[in-house]
């Protein structure tokens, strides 16, 4: 299958998918300006892309669930207006400097880590293999990150 909208980036990661996707979303989500068959288009090459990397195992990578994935495009589809900070570790969304939108983000499923003063939202349930905490730092090592600016023009909150 050839790629229209992610032909251009080296994606070898579900974690590299997503932030790419973020990216797209961004610039072509219907409220920024972008319509709606396009969209569709990227989210068609996602889910396609999705699939295959779906069962590599990547340094340890989790591998994600059709259930998962869609759960995190919906939840990326609703922060997209939003006037916040928005990096993606590894699978998880973290949202920085977002005080103004914290019910919001309560409602979506997210929880706020106070020692990073960040809200955070990932798929299903975690458990903590660690009794000791890591540094927001070494956990972008870990995982790896991708930074996403916010919209330069902040949307109403209702």
């Amino acid at each position: 299958m050839t790629y229209k909208w992610f032909q251009k980036e080296e994606l070898h990661t579900m974690s590299e998918l997503r932030a790419y996707y973020r990216k797209l979303l961004k610039q072509h989500h219907p409220d920024n300006g972008g319509d709606v068959d396009t969209m569709q288009e990227i989210n068609a090459e996602y889910d396609a892309l999705f699939a295959s990397l779906r069962h590599k195992e990547d340094k340890g990578e989790q591998t994600y669930t059709y259930k998962e994935n869609a759960r995190f495009k919906a939840i990326l589809n609703e922060i997209t207006g939003y006037n916040i900070d928005v990096e993606i570790i590894g699978s998880w969304i973290w949202v920085f400097q977002c005080y103004a939108y914290k019910d919001r983000l309560k409602s979506l499923g997210f929880k706020y880590a106070a020692k990073k003063k960040a809200w955070i939202w990932h798929a299903g349930e975690y458990s903590r293999y660690r009794k000791k905490d890591m540094t927001l730092n070494s956990i972008r090592e870990k995982y790896g990150s991708q930074m996403v600016k916010k919209k330069s023009v902040q949307c109403l909150l209702k």
